[in-house]
């Protein structure tokens, strides 16, 4: 009975993930070509020439949830991807899947996310770590 209390009390909410979300801090490195390339991106000075960054605004926009999965997609400058995503069992990670890469991260509170995000693919490698901020 004790065990069966104790797991109770500490079940974590599920946040709500519908919305829209918006990066607000942190960094990002392509290696090699793009769907963001040439107008959404930057040489990185001192590089090889394929080495880039980010430079369009990306837009999170999750549409759906049902329990601890959801569903939506980003779009930067003309580029939209399909997002689903999960959330931990404990409810303070989560994991979402886009069209080429995944987003790995923490649930720093209900309208703030801390995540990583890397992707490989036969002429790019990508990663980036910041924050996503819900917009209200």
């Amino acid at each position: 009975m004790l065990l069966a209390v104790s797991g109770t009390a500490s079940a974590q909410e599920t946040i709500d993930m519908k919305g829209t979300w918006l990066p607000s801090t942190g960094d990002d490195l392509i290696d090699g070509d793009s769907k963001y390339t040439p107008d959404g991106t930057k040489p990185i000075e001192g590089g090889d020439g394929a080495l880039h960054k980010d430079t369009t605004q990306f837009v999170f926009q999750f549409d759906g949830q049902d329990g601890k999965t959801f569903w939506g997609t980003h779009t930067a400058g003309k580029v939209v991807e399909k997002m689903v995503g999960a959330i931990s069992g404990d409810g303070k990670r989560f994991v979402i899947a886009d069209e080429d890469g995944t987003f790995n991260g923490i649930v720093v509170d209900s309208n703030t996310l801390d995540f990583c995000y890397a992707h490989v693919t036969p002429t790019s490698r990508a990663a980036a770590c910041g924050l996503l901020v819900r917009q209200k």
